[in-house]
């Protein structure tokens, strides 16, 4: 009597190979876009500054310049990426930096480096102003304005007297 009862098991129909192209086409698809969204998160540098932050201290010594550090996160945190399209990429305070007088560095944050111990820093974004001599002279956590960028860090080298172009050569 259980025999009359069961149902038979419908066959499992075989799908056309137009079925199974569209459906590799998907996955296909689904991957790319993970891929694409690894990449712009862990990309290098997003203001296309070196990342060398010891080379940079060492030629600014030499030259005589001060040096600019955007220090991020990894991957880059929603304010680092705004600071960057509001204040370092854009107007007046991008044509400032771009001049040469100063040397420019975008490194990650990594909490255990010497570099970082060294000058303070915990959290991103974090900006500096090194000195020639490799003293950090100033410094700011978070979020900056275009306008406080520009009148608190552009304009703390004339405030302590430090040299932000190369000193002139005999």
């Amino acid at each position: 009597m259980n025999e009359m009862n069961e149902k038979p098991i419908p066959k499992k129909s075989k799908s056309t190979p137009a079925e199974r192209w569209v459906k590799r086409c998907f996955i296909l698809a689904i991957l790319l876009a993970g891929v694409i969204v690894l990449y712009i998160q862990f990309r290098g540098p997003m203001l296309g500054w070196p990342d060398d932050l010891e080379a940079a201290l060492a030629e600014a010594k030499a030259g005589r310049r001060s040096v600019v550090v955007f220090v991020r996160s990894f991957p880059v945190s929603a304010t680092g990426k705004r600071m960057v399209n509001t204040t370092l990429a854009k107007g007046r305070n991008k044509k400032a930096l771009e001049k040469g007088e100063f040397l420019r560095v975008e490194i990650r944050l990594d909490r255990s480096a010497d570099w970082a111990k060294k000058y303070g820093v915990t959290k991103t974004p974090t900006m500096l102003l090194i000195a020639p001599d490799g003293e950090k002279f100033h410094r700011q956590e978070g979020m900056i304005g275009e306008t406080d960028f520009r009148d608190g860090f552009l304009k703390a080298l004339a405030s302590k007297g430090l040299p932000s172009t190369p000193s002139p050569q005999p």
